[in-house]
């Protein structure tokens, strides 16, 4: 069977919409299911293994809204152009929304609610899933991003350069995201489409290039959600996070990928990376400490900072 085009994919969520034939209620009523089974499934098994997006979202109770199930609107010359790069998965919207949700849920929960709403900047924002969420509860939102990681032709890998090195604007990147033109700068990214159909306001720049273009204390909170590890080696990520705390006046939110297989035996890149995660447990600097260093898909990855004015 042929995989489906990213425009059949679209077409296939806006039929089957949280990827059901029931639709949304058919999603509510599989979650209710679920919370009322897993923890007695869970205790008569003892399975050990990572708890299921849907699973995290049962146990919590709290589902995401309707209106966040429906598909992307993209036109066919966004799904025939640039987004072609966007991995597969991530056109499908409430799969992208379920996967955030859940880290909202267990990380952030006091921006889950009708509360105090709060300033909120995420890095490297991508489909934007996450701020969508935010905005439904209120909260003022804002992304960054940029086509970090591999800069195509030239060879630059922005996962193993120095914090401040290179300027990757200067590179043409292999997806055509980079006009190298000195004297014609034009960044694009290849999540626009979908960043431009929710509405969510993202600022370009290269997160591995510091300072960032916000003043001190700009956004209530800062998150960076599996992409530090494409800004720069990790013997300059504590940088970036100080970059983080300078903007933010409330609380930092660092998850990090799992490191990849190919680099855990390569010590010159383990060693610093162990570094970091010791650092950031006894994280202290202008007012923000550490809360939480967790565990997420098997590895040391979450890291939240709040300050405690002390």
């Amino acid at each position: 069977m042929a995989r489906r085009t990213h425009k059949e994919i679209v077409e296939w969520e806006s039929a089957y919409p949280t990827g059901r034939r029931g639709g949304y209620p058919a999603f509510v009523e599989d979650i209710r299911k679920l919370r009322k089974t897993y923890y007695a499934e869970f205790l008569k098994n003892k399975t050990p293994r990572l708890a299921s997006i849907d699973e995290v979202i049962a146990a919590f109770g709290k589902l995401p809204p309707e209106e966040l199930s429906q598909a992307y609107k993209l036109s066919d010359e966004d799904l025939n152009g640039r987004m072609k790069f966007v991995q597969r998965k991530y056109m499908l919207r409430f799969k992208n929304i379920r996967r955030s949700w859940a880290i909202l849920l267990q990380y952030m929960p006091e921006l889950m609610s009708q509360g105090r709403k709060r300033s909120v900047l995420e890095m490297s924002t991508a489909h934007g899933a996450t701020l969508e969420i935010l905005r439904n509860f209120g909260h003022e939102v804002r992304g960054t991003d940029f086509p970090n990681f591999m800069t195509g032709k030239n060879g630059v890998d922005s996962r193993f350069r120095n914090v401040n090195e290179h300027d990757l604007t200067q590179f043409s990147d292999d997806h055509g995201l980079i006009n190298g033109d000195p004297d014609n700068q034009e960044l694009d990214w290849i999540y626009r489409p979908i960043i431009e159909s929710i509405g969510i306001q993202v600022d370009l720049f290269d997160a591995g290039r510091l300072p960032y273009p916000y003043e001190n204390d700009s956004f209530d909170v800062v998150c960076c959600m599996d992409a530090i590890e494409h800004y720069c080696h990790p013997k300059d990520w504590l940088e970036v996070v100080n970059e983080f705390v300078r903007i933010s006046r409330e609380s930092v939110l660092i998850i990090t990928n799992p490191v990849q297989g190919n680099l855990v035996d390569d010590e010159s890149y383990m060693k610093p990376f162990y570094k970091f995660h010791q650092d950031m447990q006894s994280y202290d600097r202008n007012g923000f400490r550490c809360v939480i260093a967790g565990i997420n898909r098997n590895q040391l990855t979450v890291f939240k900072l709040i300050k405690t004015g002390e």
